[in-house]
C-alpha cells in the first residue's frame, strides 16, 4: 500500500463510522419519539405506557425513560402519567392559567409534578408538586390545582418564564382498578381557565 492511499482509506473508515453514528443516533430519536414515555393508553389528556418500568420494555422504551424518567419503577409499585394537553386537547400553553381538578386516584399515594419544556423542573419555581399529603380535598371530595404564570391563591405551581410545559402524574401502588383499567379510571381533568 503506497502512501498516498492510506489517508484515503482512513478518511473512508471515520466516513463510514460517522454515517453509522448519525444512522444509530436517528433510529434510537425516532423510536424515542414513537415509543416515547407516554405513548400507549389515553386517558382523556393523560397518557400511560404500561411497558414502563417492567421487564416488557423495548430498548427504546428503556432509552426514552434513561432520557426523561430517570427511574422508573414496576407497575404494580407506580404508574406514570404524563399530560401535555388540556382536557379539550388543546396543548399546554405557558401563558395560560389552569385549573387541575378531580377526586384522589386508586392509589395509596399519588402526585402532580409541573415541568418545563426541557424536561426538568422549573427554574426560580418554589413549588414544582402537589401530593395527597400537601392539601386537603373540598367538601366533595375534590382536590384543586392552580397552573400559572402570576401568582395564585389556593394550592399554585407556577409556570415561570415557560412557553409549553408538562405535568406527570404518578400514583405509587395503584389499585386492581387503576392497573386493569388505565384508559377508563377518573384521572383529574386539566382545564384551561384563561389566556394572556
Amino acid at each position: 500500500m503506497t502512501k498516498s492511499k492510506t489517508p484515503r482509506i482512513i478518511l473512508l473508515v471515520l466516513a463510514i463510522v460517522v454515517i453509522g453514528v448519525i444512522i444509530g443516533l436517528g433510529s434510537l430519536v425516532a423510536g424515542m419519539a414513537i415509543v416515547g414515555l407516554g405513548s400507549g393508553i389515553n386517558n382523556g389528556p393523560w397518557l400511560t405506557n404500561l411497558a414502563t418500568g417492567s421487564e416488557n420494555a423495548n430498548p427504546y422504551l428503556r432509552a426514552a425513560i434513561a432520557v426523561f424518567g430517570l427511574l422508573a419503577l414496576n407497575p404494580s409499585e407506580t404508574m406514570y402519567f404524563s399530560a401535555t394537553t388540556d382536557s379539550s386537547g388543546s396543548p399546554l400553553n405557558g401563558n395560560c392559567t389552569y385549573r387541575i381538578e378531580g377526586k384522589a386516584p386508586d392509589a395509596r399515594w399519588w402526585s402532580i409534578t409541573v415541568y418545563g419544556a426541557d424536561g426538568y423542573l422549573i427554574p426560580d419555581s418554589t413549588r414544582y408538586s402537589y401530593s395527597l399529603t400537601d392539601m386537603s380535598p373540598d367538601a366533595n371530595g375534590v382536590y384543586t390545582i392552580y397552573l400559572s404564570k402570576a401568582q395564585h391563591s389556593g394550592n399554585w405551581l407556577s409556570l415561570g418564564n415557560e412557553s409549553t410545559f408538562h405535568l406527570s402524574l404518578r400514583l405509587y401502588n395503584p389499585g386492581q382498578s387503576v392497573r386493569n383499567n388505565p384508559g377508563t379510571v377518573e384521572l383529574p381533568r386539566i382545564i384551561k381557565e384563561s389566556c394572556k
